[in-house]
């Protein structure tokens, strides 16, 4: 119950440890724990609501080559995702500028996420530039929301004007899990944070792998 309270803790008032420790085995299995709990029934809802109705482009990849999909799940994306989505939250200038440049790796047709994320990490920079250090529940929520939205880029003819309303729900799971990350990274360290997103994508991603059938 320690790690969950810690856990509430820091979403309510979000906090940078002193110094960084390794996140035991028992304490990361617990969150991985907590996190399912929440958005496994979170996405059966979700289709029981009838939003599986959007085409979805890990569909399509399980159907070329299901074990592609583990390796960019387990691998390809939280080492990419991470340094870009969370490193930042030290608001080390140095740490924002590697957020900046490596985000441009994650260029697609859904491009509103990006440009939001490029103009919410420049105003970072310019205000540690200044001497002046941003609200961290805002950087950390902020950068969830923007972990979450990007994830829209896995919906394939998603039409954002006539179902806007729903782009806040069919990510909600994505910012959970951002949450989580964040706590870690400014907990653990940014290795951590890496492992448990590998760890969380290997849990949901590679049952649906040996399920899946075309």
């Amino acid at each position: 119950m320690k790690t969950l309270e810690k856990l509430l803790t820091f979403l309510k008032a979000p906090y940078r440890a002193e110094s960084y420790s390794n996140l035991k085995t028992g304490d990361l299995l617990y969150l991985l724990v907590i996190t399912l709990v929440v958005v496994i029934p979170y996405a059966l809802i979700l289709e029981w609501a009838g939003m599986d109705q959007f085409d979805h482009k890990l569909m399509e990849i399980l159907e070329k080559n299901k074990w592609l999909v583990a390796v960019l799940a387990i691998f390809f994306a939280p080492i990419l995702e991470e340094p870009v989505y969370r490193l930042h939250l030290d608001l080390k200038k140095s740490s924002i500028l590697w957020s900046l440049g490596l985000s441009l790796l994650l260029i697609n047709s859904v491009w509103y996420p990006l440009a939001l994320l490029w103009i919410y990490l420049i105003y970072l920079y310019v205000k540690v530039n200044q001497g002046q250090q941003p609200n961290l529940k805002f950087v950390v929520y902020f950068s969830a929301a923007m972990f979450a939205l990007v994830h829209m880029a896995n919906f394939t003819d998603f039409d954002y004007g006539k179902y806007f309303y729903l782009v806040p729900i069919l990510v909600g799971g994505q910012f959970v899990i951002g949450l989580v990350l964040s706590y870690i990274r400014l907990n653990h360290g940014m290795k951590w944070a890496i492992i448990f997103h590998g760890l969380y994508n290997a849990v949901l991603v590679i049952p649906a792998i040996y399920i899946y059938e075309p």
